[in-house]
């Protein structure tokens, strides 16, 4: 998932019985004191880290329906534009904490790929990524028993369509080329909000795209896959665009099973695509194909295979 951890650091000392101190207890408290907010210093500036040479700013984006506003960071090639672009989406941890506990989302590796290639990149956290208060997330499926998808796909589309408009209003980016693309459960909030039919929007590159994944409690059995099954196929016939599906045959979070089912479910309702199913990869349990280095040359093979069989217009 790239989740960024924060530098920590830790004070020792060691008691001497019968020593005086070394250093008398008020200067002792100005080290710890000195300490803590370089500490602090470092964390705040680790967070908020820019790289220059990919023009990474970040930006607060309304997302009026629900009187609410998320964080999307952006790169963008050097240049004036205007550029065609991507809004690229973030996956969904097992639990509530750890998506809560997330940094700012920043996959280094394809954004610098799609950077050099001319495209500005947008990057939404969706509501409740990264908020510590938040009591729920707001593309929440509920309980694997009885998931909701649907609402799911229909609370990440909220996030990602409010990106998209506000995108469309920068002078230096083309309203009229742009992609939906996205990691896990990202992938299935890009296939989703594609069935709202944006104006402007390409394509769909969804990669290792699915929603209920526990490679420790259900390896390769996400649940409610014949429900998400049904759901793929219901909006299929809303999806003016190609979506590419690409997954590694060894996912261990979706596994061949379903990967074959989600495609099929949504090729057989009239969804126009292509599915690639990529060898073993070693990274995240066959999960990690997209945001690793290692996976560079399989992801953009296919990606450039599409954008030519699917005739886009776009250069890749």
């Amino acid at each position: 998932m790239n989740i960024a951890s924060l530098p920590r650091g830790t004070i020792r000392g060691t008691a001497h019985p019968g020593r005086e101190p070394l250093h008398p207890l008020p200067a002792i408290a100005s080290r710890l004191i000195l300490a803590a907010q370089l500490a602090l210093a470092v964390s705040y500036a680790t967070a908020e880290k820019r790289d220059e040479s990919l023009r990474e700013a970040v930006t607060k984006v309304p997302v009026p329906s629900v009187d609410a506003s998320i964080v999307v960071t952006s790169f963008r090639p050097q240049g004036g534009g205007p550029f065609p672009w991507i809004v690229l989406s973030h996956g969904t941890g097992t639990s509530l904490d750890a998506n809560r506990r997330r940094e700012r989302y920043r996959p280094v590796n394809p954004v610098r790929e799609w950077v050099r290639r001319g495209y500005a990149v947008l990057v939404p956290m969706r509501r409740g990524y990264g908020d510590k208060s938040a009591e729920r997330l707001g593309d929440a499926y509920g309980s694997c028993r009885n998931p909701d998808f649907r609402r799911a796909g229909e609370g990440a589309a909220l996030d990602l369509l409010a990106t998209a408009d506000w995108a469309k209003k920068q002078p230096d980016l083309d309203s009229k080329r742009w992609l939906l693309v996205g990691q896990s459960a990202g992938g299935f909030a890009s296939i989703y909000t594609a069935s709202k039919r944006p104006a402007g929007l390409v394509a769909v590159l969804a990669f290792a795209p699915g929603r209920g994944g526990d490679p420790e409690r259900r390896p390769g059995e996400p649940c409610g896959s014949d429900r998400m099954a049904e759901l793929f196929a219901s909006i299929a016939p809303r999806i003016a665009v190609p979506v590419l599906w690409f997954y590694a045959e060894n996912d261990e979070y979706l596994g061949p099973r379903v990967q074959k089912l989600w495609y099929e479910s949504f090729r057989s309702a009239g969804g126009r695509g292509e599915l690639v199913v990529v060898p073993p990869f070693p990274k995240a349990r066959g999960h990690g194909v997209f945001p690793s280095a290692a996976g560079t040359p399989l992801w953009t093979a296919a990606v450039e295979q599409f954008f030519e069989t699917q005739k886009l217009g776009l250069t890749f």
